[in-house]
């Protein structure tokens, strides 16, 4: 625990970072397995990851991104996407993965998949991108500590124009939609922020023991 504890305390929204460096394969590929791993309600996974390493493309969405020099400048823009078609469809996809990995007949996997269907299907559409966006934002959580331990600086972005983001990408063909941006590298020496002091409440203010 000490050493998750010493991780956070280290990591930081970094703003200046050595573009002489760049995050290895290997870590990109650890990173990824991280995002493949994390939980989500029901296990239906309702999410994509873009690793974005073209250049071109990191610099055409600087200026949807409040021109925010983190998008174009780091080694690699992680973008994380909800899945916009959440149905039955999607769902029998999951459940015909499900029964494959654990060798488990489909129709012994009826309850839990009527259960899945029904919940979602009293979802309108706005409350079906609440529920996908904050699946996401789960995913988002289990890469930065992760990153964090590894040395790898970053910062979490959700202050984008998503629209323009999703019609760059082009993600509406694949039924997906921009929730957060997460540019990953490592901090410059030069940046003021990397020795400044975490600003966070006391456990006392933040925690009500019950």
């Amino acid at each position: 625990m000490t050493e998750i504890i010493d991780a956070l305390k280290w990591r930081y929204a970094c703003k200046l970072f050595d573009t002489t460096k760049k995050v290895s394969k290997s870590d990109i590929d650890e990173i990824i397995e991280v995002f493949r791993l994390a939980p989500s309600a029901f296990w239906v996974q309702p999410w994509k990851l873009l690793v974005i390493e073209n250049q071109d493309i990191k610099d055409s969405l600087v200026q949807y991104s409040w021109n925010q020099p983190q998008i174009n400048t780091c080694s690699h823009l992680l973008v994380l996407c909800r899945i916009i078609n959440l149905d039955n469809n999607y769902v029998d996809k999951h459940i015909e993965n499900l029964s494959i990995i654990r060798k488990t007949p489909k129709e012994n996997l009826e309850a839990y998949e009527d259960r899945v269907k029904w919940y979602l299907n009293t979802l309108n559409e706005d409350w079906k991108k609440y529920f996908t966006t904050n699946q996401v934002f789960i995913a988002l959580w289990s890469l930065m500590p992760v990153l964090a331990m590894k040395k790898i600086d970053s910062c979490a972005m959700t202050w984008i124009d998503n629209a323009k983001y999703d019609e760059v990408l082009k993600l509406w063909e694949k039924w997906l939609s921009t929730v957060a941006v997460l540019p990953i590298w490592y901090r410059s020496k030069d940046d003021k922020y990397a020795n400044a002091k975490k600003v966070r409440f006391s456990r006392e203010e933040m925690v009500e023991m019950i």
